[in-house]
C-alpha cells in the first residue's frame, strides 16, 4: 500500500478544500483535519496581524521528517501539512494538518502529535504586530514540551563566553569610499538568541532570510594576540565589532558544522573574513594579521531559541 506524506510552505492562502479531498482513501475509516488560525489576541494583547518567515531548505526538510516519523509511528495512510509564510490577517489559516487512517484513535493522536512537533521543531518564526503598533518577533513556541532542549546528538562547546556585544546600527557596512558611521557598541551580560533571526537588539537581527551571519563568534586569544602584536594592551574586544567573544574553542573547526553552546543550537556557516575596515576599526595591518586560522571569527546561524550569558553563576572570564 502506498503511503502519501507531504509537507509544504505556502506564501498564498491555504486551499483547504483541495487538501481535504486529497486525503480520500477507500481504506480510511477516519479523516481528521485541523486549521490553526490567526487570533486577535495573544497574552492579553490585541493582535492586528502576523508575518511568518522561514528558511525553506530547513523548514521543508524538518516538516517532511516530522510527518514521516508520525505516519510511521501511528500507521497512517496519508498525511498532509501546510504552513503559511508572509503576512496574515486575523482569521487567516496559519497552519493546516490533515491525516487519513484506518481508525479514529490513530488519526486524532497523529494530528495532535504533528501539530505539537511543528509548533516547537519547525524553523519558522513570526512577527506579531499589535493593535497599538508595537512589534514582537516570536520563535518556535517556547511553551511546548521539548523547546529549548539541545539536540543530544550535537557536540557541546566546552568554552567560556567572555563578552557579549550588540550594536543597533552599522559602522562600516556598505560605506565603501565613505567615513565610518558612529553607532556605538554595547556590552551586555546576557542576550536572547532567536532561531533564524539573530540576537535580539543587534543590527543583524532579522536582516534577511537564510542570513549566514545571524551571530558572530570571535576568539579571546585573537584579541590578546592583536594587543601584543600591535602594542595596544588596552584595546577593547569591542573594537572588532563581533558579537560573542569566546575562549577555549577553535572556531575554524566549526565551519559547516552544528554545535550546542549553553544549550542553544548553532550552525557554523563560514569564516567572518576580515576586510580593509579592520585597519580603520582596530589599527593599520590588522586586516592581514587576521587572515590566518579563522582569525576574523566565525559566522553562524541560530537554530534554536535561548538565552546566552557571560556569567551562568560563575565569575566572568577575562578577555
Amino acid at each position: 500500500m502506498l503511503t502519501i506524506v507531504r509537507f509544504a510552505l505556502s506564501p498564498a492562502p491555504i486551499e483547504v478544500v483541495g487538501l481535504t479531498a486529497a486525503l480520500g482513501d477507500p481504506a480510511a475509516g477516519a479523516v481528521v483535519t485541523f486549521e490553526g488560525r490567526v487570533r486577535n489576541h495573544n497574552a492579553g494583547q490585541a493582535v492586528a496581524r502576523l508575518e511568518y518567515q522561514a528558511y525553506p531548505a530547513l523548514a521543508n526538510k524538518a516538516g517532511q521528517s516530522i510527518l514521516e516519523e508520525e505516519v510511521k509511528r501511528h500507521g497512517l495512510l496519508k498525511a498532509h501539512a501546510v504552513h503559511r509564510t508572509g503576512v496574515l490577517d486575523v482569521g487567516d489559516i496559519a497552519v493546516w494538518v490533515g491525516v487519513a487512517a484506518a481508525h479514529r484513535a490513530a488519526a486524532f493522536d497523529a494530528t495532535r502529535a504533528m501539530l505539537e512537533r511543528l509548533k516547537y521543531e519547525l524553523p519558522v518564526w513570526k512577527k506579531e504586530t499589535y493593535a497599538d503598533g508595537r512589534i514582537e518577533w516570536v520563535g518556535p513556541d517556547p511553551g511546548t514540551g521539548g523547546t529549548g532542549h539541545a539536540n543530544p546528538g550535537l557536540p557541546e562547546w566546552q568554552a567560556a563566553l567572555c563578552a557579549i556585544y550588540l550594536s543597533a546600527g552599522h559602522n562600516f557596512r556598505g560605506r565603501h569610499g565613505q567615513e565610518r558611521m558612529d553607532h556605538g557598541i554595547m556590552e551586555v551580560g546576557q542576550v536572547e538568541c532567536v532561531a533564524g533571526m539573530g540576537l535580539r537588539g543587534d543590527r543583524y537581527f532579522g536582516h534577511k532570510q537564510d542570513f549566514k551571519g545571524q551571530v558572530t563568534f570571535f576568539d579571546a586569544a585573537t584579541v590578546e594576540a592583536v594587543r601584543k602584536r600591535f602594542n595596544v594592551p588596552a584595546l577593547p574586544a569591542a573594537a572588532f565589532r563581533r558579537n560573542l567573544i569566546v575562549k577555549g574553542v577553535s572556531l575554524g573547526d566549526w565551519i559547516g558544522k552544528r554545535f550546542c553552546f549553553q544549550g542553544i543550537e548553532f550552525e557554523g556557516t563560514e569564516e567572518c573574513r576580515p576586510c580593509y575596515w579592520m585597519d580603520t576599526a582596530v589599527g593599520a595591518g590588522v586586516e592581514d594579521f587576521l587572515r590566518a586560522n579563522c582569525g576574523g571569527g566565525l559566522r553562524a546561524r541560530i537554530l534554536t531559541d535561548g538565552m546566552l550569558s557571560t556569567n551562568l553563576g560563575r565569575r566572568k572570564p577575562e578577555v
